[in-house]
């Protein structure tokens, strides 16, 4: 059969879509480690002066940076921490206490955010987080938060956006691991005498680890290069590296040492992806055994 294969024209058709791929993989992390050891910017009309490894140390060496990029995890692993909490009850109510015929509709609301233009939300959300919005307003006149409080400019609401952003993926990614799970299970779990603790500890984690492990990989990774929500909503002390590699590229015009943010930025990311492989590893051999 393989030799077959070999000889066969519909092996061809592979071509086209691994050249797209090859160009928008392979082509783009090549031109950014290019012009990662550029001097100055390709875009004006001086055009590049020469090239330097000053753009790769200042990265490196820079503590502004460092800090930036402990900030843009911390974000991450805590919006991504607080879509878990969420996710799970939503993403096990959906898939097993309502009705079928409903589940569709719920998972349709669920994603709606997805669908929604990104500055309209973010812009939504500030309008309804302000001091005189809908949410902080009947907050103070119960006394909850003391008279014109905002959180505008802060990083609470530069959580709150990106949790509102990413929980339907969350969601998604549990959903489809929870549906599959035996209500059986569940049921011989409970006789069995465990409590619903446990019986999630030891029955409904293990059997929905990879859809966890899903999204926390589609929720972590664009968290913690977002540039968009901490740029309009933030202020200056919620900065993230991802802001300050956008503002190389559009407000200091050092396209060198913004490509060499990104290329240290991409760095960390395969690293930390790395790690949460090993983990799925380490973590599904202990399942299955």
């Amino acid at each position: 059969m393989n030799s077959n294969y070999r000889r066969s024209p519909a092996r061809h058709l592979i071509w086209p879509s691994a050249a797209v791929l090859l160009c928008m993989g392979l082509v783009p992390l090549c031109m950014l480690v290019f012009f990662s050891f550029a001097d100055g910017n390709v875009s004006t009309l001086n055009g590049i002066a020469g090239y330097t490894i000053d753009n790769i140390v200042g990265a490196v060496t820079s503590l502004t940076v460092g800090r930036l990029m402990l900030r843009s995890f911390w974000i991450a692993i805590l919006v991504t921490a607080i879509c878990v909490v969420i996710a799970y009850p939503a993403a096990w109510t959906i898939a097993k206490i309502v009705r079928e015929k409903y589940r569709s509709t719920l998972i349709m609301v669920s994603i709606v955010p997805a669908f929604t233009s990104q500055l309209l939300l973010i812009y939504s959300i500030m309008t309804l987080m302000q001091s005189n919005g809908l949410v902080m307003t009947p907050l103070m006149r119960l006394g909850i938060l003391p008279a014109g409080t905002s959180v505008l400019y802060s990083n609470g609401i530069v959580i709150a956006i990106l949790v509102y952003e990413y929980l339907p993926y969350m969601i998604l990614s549990l959903y489809s691991c929870l549906e599959k799970i035996d209500a059986n299970v569940i049921s011989a779990s409970h006789t069995m005498g465990a409590n619903r603790l446990q019986t999630f500890i030891n029955v409904v984690l293990p059997q929905s680890f990879s859809g966890l492990m899903t999204g926390i990989l589609i929720v972590l990774i664009p968290v913690a290069g977002s540039f968009v929500e901490p740029n309009i909503a933030g202020g200056p002390y919620s900065m993230m590296i991802g802001s300050l590699i956008d503002s190389q590229f559009t407000t200091a015009m050092n396209m060198g040492y913004g490509a060499a943010l990104s290329l240290l930025f991409l760095l960390v990311m395969s690293l930390t992806l790395a790690v949460i492989r090993l983990v799925m590893n380490i973590a599904d051999r202990r399942i299955g055994g």
